[in-house]
């Protein structure tokens, strides 16, 4: 499965979990249109050999559709460390179990009365997702250490913050950086509430992935606080809508699409990154049982299955363009918008050394007072040709670092688990995460996820 060019490409990739198909078709249409970069050599490496072919078949349809044969190659193999050596970049975007295993998550944590609207970083759904894929990519981890010592390192695999903590203490991947795109949607979400340009504002802000708080907001050098608070406090006067609340897709300038978020911004100050959808998890005691505003949690609030079937859907009709069934949607070459878009930004930054400034997950090495050093924190990073370089935030204040520090205890407990195949620590860290705080609940929701999710559990056998 391969195109070769007439000429030895000047960059090359390696992007392990390509099966997705969704999140490599993003990248390649980003490379094809970033013209300004070169040419590419693309390594596509998954260990499902009929998702690899179609993500490798998409990728050919795309080239072609741009005529960029000659600018770029694609390969696929199912063998990670026969691809390494000599990658530029490396890129890691792995499921361990796809969404089948999360929505065997969401039904198992269900039935034990534990609910929440996405399940890939904290709560029981979230713990159950990191033992099954925080080994598998330490493993990947180690292979780049040992084979592309020298590649930039980035990855997009859930649970954001063990995977990176884990991969950097259990592989010594000491410059691997984790990348999400929520900051970047959340910023441009805040510049819309107040309707001005996303490229007159700008923010300061610190946390872990899915919970990084916002303490810093402004247009044109200015406070940009005040006009939020004002709008927010105008619009939840007014009772919400029945399309606001708990909608995936719902118009984020509404402050009653993420009620949560903003009480919190109005206690602390700051408000959190990723809004609603990921931040309730954060903080299970709030919502019993799933309880939000009237709705459920996972159920018609943020729908677990609803999520899924729209992941499934886009999946399928990439399959379809793979296939030849139907046509190749070009429209995706016309902008970014998917979790891939700020990794071409930083491409061009590290081989520029331009020195942009982007959201990044990396161990905290002090940048960020009253955490852990080795926890992985999401904060700004600049982009330069020696790789990310943290951006030390010593003002984000006492109560948003208690916050922070009391959800990174089960982070630490997980990882532990996860690498041990220790079943009683699982336990442990469910108890520390606090959506289940019986001990023998925890238990035997421990139990029936092990049990549930136990082809992807070797460790645990």
């Amino acid at each position: 499965m391969s195109r070769a060019l007439g000429h030895a490409p000047q960059h090359s990739i390696v992007l392990i979990g390509a099966g997705s198909a969704v999140f490599t078709r993003g990248l390649l249409a980003d490379l094809i249109s970033a013209r300004d970069l070169g040419s590419w050599d693309i390594r596509l490496v998954d260990v499902n050999e009929v998702a690899l072919s179609k993500a490798v078949g998409l990728a050919e349809k795309m080239i072609a559709a741009r005529g960029a044969e000659e600018q770029i190659s694609v390969s696929g193999s199912v063998d990670r460390r026969s691809v390494l050596p000599g990658a530029e970049f490396v890129v890691t975007c792995v499921g361990v179990g796809g969404r089948p295993a999360w929505q065997t998550d969401h039904e198992v944590c269900m039935a034990h009365g534990v609910f929440q609207p996405v399940g890939d970083s904290i709560m029981p759904g979230g713990i159950s997702r990191l033992i099954r894929t925080t080994p598998v990519l330490v493993d990947i981890a180690r292979d780049v250490v040992d084979l592309a010592p020298q590649a930039h390192f980035f990855n997009y695999s859930n649970p954001m913050t063990a995977n990176v903590m884990a991969m950097t203490k259990y592989a010594g991947a000491d410059g691997v950086v984790g990348l999400c795109h929520g900051m970047h949607h959340v910023q441009h979400h805040l510049a819309a509430f107040i309707g001005k340009p996303f490229e007159q504002t700008s923010t300061l802000y610190a946390g872990i992935n899915h919970l990084t708080f916002i303490y810093d907001f402004r247009w044109q050098g200015a406070d940009a606080w005040p006009l939020v608070r004002a709008k927010v406090l105008a619009e939840l006067a007014e009772p919400p809508s029945p399309g606001d609340l708990g909608n995936i897709f719902a118009d984020a300038t509404k402050a009653w699409n993420n009620p949560f978020s903003w009480e919190l911004f109005l206690r602390y100050g700051a408000f959190p990154a990723a809004e609603d959808r990921h931040v309730t998890e954060f903080f299970p005691e709030r919502w019993p049982r799933g309880a939000y505003y009237g709705k459920t949690l996972g159920v018609d609030a943020y729908s677990v299955p609803e999520i899924l079937e729209w992941g499934e859907n886009r999946y399928q009709s990439m399959i379809a363009q793979a296939d030849g069934t139907v046509p190749l949607d070009e429209t995706v070459f016309d902008r970014s918008t998917g979790e891939q878009e700020q990794l071409i930004a930083i491409i061009r930054s590290v081989l520029t050394d331009s020195r942009e400034m982007f959201s990044c997950n990396v161990l905290n090495n002090g940048s960020v007072p009253g955490l852990p050093h080795d926890a992985a924190l999401e904060i700004p990073g600049v982009a330069t040709a020696r790789g990310i370089r943290p951006i030390a935030v010593p003002d984000l204040g006492a109560p948003l670092t208690a916050i922070l520090n009391r959800r990174l205890s089960s982070v630490y407990l997980s990882v532990e688990a996860a690498m041990n195949g220790d079943r009683d620590l699982v336990v442990e860290a469910m108890i520390a995460d606090g959506a289940v705080t019986d001990p023998s609940a925890a238990a035997a929701l421990t139990d029936a996820l092990i049990e549930a999710q136990l082809e992807h559990l070797p460790r645990f056998r």
